[in-house]
């Protein structure tokens, strides 16, 4: 990746990136991942992937509520779609009790792509992009080294721990472990500083 100023990205509606789900349409396979912290189901992710032609579109919406010190809803939605074997765009969006926390944009032009990451980072990205997160919901990343991370709009180091079991580390030290049997991905751990999340499968 090379990161060189550009000029100012315009990050999409976070209403656009809603309508993806109505894009998608019935036919795209879903799956759904309830949020656990410790014994309690605080919130539900769903993942959905429709092929059509040359492209496959992934759509990732989530909602919690939990108390850290005090009550948060998090909401989420990232909407990823590859066409010719790489990703030609991707947006993600977070928000926490109503306020942006986290969003970024990546929209490929030829052979390199215009990145736009919250709240005022702008960069170029040059290089095919194949595997994302939202890929990894759907298929198991062996003999992957490193992810491509839709938040953060970079490569991210991927550590193989064992069986199925795959620990993804973020640019802030923050890691996610994922465990797949027999290829399906069965559990996300995401472990913070002051919380523990677990994302598991829901049938």
């Amino acid at each position: 990746m090379i990161n060189k100023p550009v000029g100012p990205t315009f990050l999409r509606p976070f209403w656009l990136i809603l309508g993806c789900l109505l894009l998608l349409g019935s036919s795209a396979q879903d799956h759904r991942f309830d949020i656990w912290k410790g014994k309690d189901i605080v919130g539900s992710i769903l993942v959905k992937r429709k092929v059509d032609g040359g492209r496959t579109h992934y759509v990732m919406s989530s909602f919690s509520e939990f108390d850290i010190l005090w009550k948060q809803q998090v909401r989420s939605l990232v909407s990823t779609e590859y066409m010719n074997g790489g990703v030609s765009k991707c947006y993600s969006h977070v928000k926490v009790n109503g306020n942006v926390r986290d969003s970024s944009h990546f929209h490929l032009n030829r052979d390199s792509a215009t990145c736009y990451v919250h709240p005022d980072e702008h960069f170029v990205h040059e290089g095919l992009v194949e595997w994302t997160t939202a890929r990894m919901y759907y298929e198991e990343p062996v003999g992957q080294q490193s992810v491509f991370v839709e938040s953060v709009l970079r490569h991210c180091r991927l550590q193989h721990t064992g069986p199925g079991t795959y620990r993804l580390h973020f640019p802030d030290g923050k890691v996610n472990n994922y465990t797949y049997r027999n290829g399906r991905l069965e559990e996300v751990h995401v472990d913070r500083n002051f919380f523990e999340l677990v994302f598991r499968r829901d049938g």
